[in-house]
């Protein structure tokens, strides 16, 4: 009966690079925000200014690999894929976007401003 079930469900490569194409984006910027929350009071009490930004370089870089898991997706032609494939480069771009919104203040204003 196990066996069954198991062969009926089907996980196709593509299935998991879409959905880490469309998840990643958001997720991306989720860690963004709490971790720049959390280091916040530290990077006030020591003055560190680049522990914020520097903490956007690999949240974009994940965004980025969103994008071009979801864009790998697009090219293969068959509907479900390509309207997730083109969600998930909407949604890491926009995270993106987002992720950079929220570090130009950084360049402005001192962490305890």
């Amino acid at each position: 009966m196990q066996e069954e079930i198991s062969r009926d469900i089907e996980v196709r490569p593509s299935s998991v690079a879409l959905w880490s194409g469309v998840l990643s984006g958001p997720i991306a910027v989720a860690i963004d925000e709490e971790l720049r929350f959390a280091l916040l009071p530290w990077a006030c009490h020591e003055g560190f200014r680049w522990t914020l930004s520097a903490i956007s370089v690999p949240m974009l870089l994940i965004c980025a690999a969103g994008f071009f898991l979801a864009w790998r997706g697009w090219r293969v032609g068959d509907s479900r894929v390509r309207f997730m494939a083109v969600g998930g480069m909407m949604l890491s771009a926009a995270c993106f976007l987002t992720i950079i919104a929220l570090t130009i203040p950084d360049f402005f204003f001192r962490p305890c401003d």
